[in-house]
């Protein structure tokens, strides 16, 4: 007999928790689980690529609830939940980031028998405030195991509320079919670019948001334009901060040295023309677009936040630097440079047999697996 389990979202927006989310529901063993969605706050914009029924799949509207507290609870979204999960046999409810928990936890016990609760902490905790943390620490108790998707963020978990039981280590991971190099694109796509033969091309493809780092990119750039004229950047996604780091790219006088694309659907084209992926991220649970990078076999370079040290031996695949600091941060991209073609066909050769070994997504997927069956027995 299959087990249903239920995932429980805010919605499937562009981002690397709906990735992996995503990346589960495609995965899972049909033999042994049978996946369900519920979206507890509008579908999103990745809704068409939920890869299940639409029977096995519950959409909730937040809008009209109340206010009590950090959350918006009504209680027709509670009871609609529930009754879902009865209706459906859930015997794991699966939340992933704090909203989703409370409503899925709660939701979970007004069912009888009790689904066992499984929280994802992909990395709120690291931005989340004082008061926000003892929330934390209140509603974490809705769940019967933790995951935390770094070493990292376990340890974080364990330092701001106390929690170090219960809690496992499970790293993101992504599909390594779709994320492999692509030398046919690479010619193409620098030429879409305008970047000549002998230019190197440094690169990100993120949410355009605080949390990226960003506006530090801009800075190293600066730097490193000052010191190789030879060197671009080109930065993908969109975000609430895309039209001010235009801004000021623009009045840095770094002209065409730097370029936003906007939303691109080839990203594993546009990384393998890359000569550096960069992720100057001032938090991080494990980023899926580091992992991107790893996958490719591009040279990376990221701050030394969250996960990122977990996928990034420095002098291996890339190097580490410290967060906001744009110095450190433009000499490690002129040092990938200056290890020419043969760093980076050490970096391919390696960085793809480090990824196939531990962030690869039928890899994540095995490990839920195991720790479903350990939360069923337990």
């Amino acid at each position: 007999m299959t087990i249903p389990i239920a995932f429980v979202v805010n919605n499937f927006d562009v981002g690397g928790l709906e990735k992996v989310v995503l990346g589960l529901l495609r995965r899972l063993d049909p033999a042994r689980f049978r996946p369900f969605a519920v979206c507890v706050d509008g579908p999103g914009r990745l809704f068409a690529d939920v890869p299940l029924p639409r029977e096995r799949v519950l959409v909730l509207d937040k809008s009209k609830a109340r206010k009590i507290g950090p959350f918006s609870f009504d209680p027709a979204v509670l009871t609609t939940m529930a009754r879902f999960f009865f209706a459906n046999g859930i015997r794991v409810v699966h939340a992933h980031n704090l909203a989703p928990l409370v409503l899925g936890g709660l939701a979970a016990r007004l069912v009888f028998p009790r689904p066992k609760v499984v929280y994802s902490e992909h990395n709120q905790i690291y931005s989340a405030s004082d008061a926000h943390v003892s929330r934390f620490r209140h509603y974490v108790k809705l769940a019967d195991r933790v995951i935390a998707v770094s070493y990292d963020l376990e340890r974080t978990l364990a330092r701001r509320i106390g929690l170090r039981d219960g809690v496992s280590v499970v790293h993101n991971g992504i599909d390594g079919k779709r994320f492999t190099r692509n030398p046919s694109a690479i010619a193409k796509i620098r030429a879409e670019l305008g970047v000549a033969e002998d230019e190197f091309l440094v690169g990100t493809a993120v949410v355009i948001s605080k949390q990226k780092g960003l506006v530090h990119l801009l800075g190293a750039a600066e730097r490193v334009v000052r010191a190789d004229p030879k060197v671009r950047f080109v930065i993908a996604g969109d975000g609430p901060l895309r039209a001010e780091l235009e801004e000021k790219a623009r009045v840095s006088g770094l002209g065409d040295k730097v370029r936003f694309l906007g939303y691109r659907s080839d990203i594993p084209d546009l990384v393998s023309a890359l000569d550096t992926y960069v992720l100057p991220s001032l938090w991080e649970g494990l980023p899926l677009a580091l992992l991107e990078g790893l996958a490719i076999g591009v040279p990376l370079v990221a701050t030394t936040v969250g996960g990122n040290p977990e996928v990034i031996v420095p002098g291996e695949n890339g190097y580490l630097v410290p967060p906001k600091d744009e110095g450190a941060l433009a000499d490690a991209i002129l040092r990938v440079k200056a290890g020419g073609p043969a760093f980076a066909h050490e970096v391919r050769e390696r960085g793809r047999s480090r990824f196939e070994r531990a962030f690869s997504e039928e890899a994540m997927t095995r490990a839920h697996e195991s720790l479903y069956d350990a939360v069923l027995q337990g």
